[in-house]
């Protein structure tokens, strides 16, 4: 299945749209036609949007990082207090892939608000930190994340490599829950065919995206509440691109 190609246009003997139009209704506030991905364009883009919105996204990144640092000084303080020198490497494994996921699965449901926003801003809406927070389609979200984070759980306990490729194939997962309100298994396929689709591109952005949300990490971290919200949106304009729709300009 594939999402890079928008719908046939109409025409004589041609199926009618379906309804809102599909992919190629304009966005609100007019927008740019559905194009090939481009790697300077998403940048620009990324950054254009998030100068918009800098506010409202910093204090939604406050929140999701709140949420990360609870959950990994409560996992790795367990960690410490359950094992010692002579714990054997398979048993730390599994502990620290345990406590990975976990923080893995807290950043995907409170970053389903920061994402909901991304996508919002590509459709020409306003973000509202607010907004980002009311967990809309949270069932979805949820189960969702918990069957990423658990593959990518299992993943990282095979040496890590696993981990990272599922991370990869799966990166769109919550993008197909929020924007088409498709049922968890249905948004990871989606999400696994559309990478494997668009491989190259969606490997440079992986890569790329990493690097502009992990740069903030240089600052102690800080950074990330600048960095974390560009490279979403980053990713929320690579989706709606690689899926053959509009974006707002």
């Amino acid at each position: 299945m594939s999402y890079n190609q928008p719908p046939p246009p109409g025409g004589p003997g041609a199926p009618p749209p379906p309804p809102g139009g599909g992919y190629g209704a304009p966005p609100p506030g007019g927008g740019m036609p559905a194009a090939q991905w481009d790697l300077g364009a998403a940048v620009n883009y990324a950054w254009t949007k998030f100068q918009a919105n800098m506010t409202q996204f910093i204090l939604a990144a406050l929140a999701l990082f709140a949420g990360i640092a609870i959950t990994a000084i409560v996992g790795f303080v367990f960690i410490g207090l359950v094992t010692d020198f002579g714990t054997p490497f398979v048993v730390s494994l599994i502990l620290n892939a345990i406590v990975f996921g976990a923080i893995m699965i807290v950043a995907q449901v409170i970053g389903s608000g920061l994402i909901r926003g991304a996508l919002g801003v590509t459709e020409g809406r306003p973000f509202a930190a607010a907004d980002a927070l009311k967990f809309d389609n949270i069932g979805p979200v949820l189960i969702t994340s918990l069957m990423v984070g658990g593959a990518t759980i299992v993943g990282t306990i095979l040496c890590y490599l696993p981990g990272i490729i599922i991370g990869f194939f799966t990166s769109y997962s919550l993008y197909f829950v929020i924007d088409k309100r498709l049922a968890p298994v249905e948004a990871i396929k989606a999400s696994i065919d559309l990478v494997k689709n668009n491989i190259g591109n969606a490997l440079i952005w992986y890569l790329v995206g990493g690097l502009i949300g992990g740069a903030g990490a240089i600052l102690c971290g800080v950074g990330l509440i600048f960095t974390l919200p560009i490279a979403l949106i980053g990713t929320a304009y690579t989706y709606k691109v690689l899926t053959g729709q509009q974006v707002a300009a």
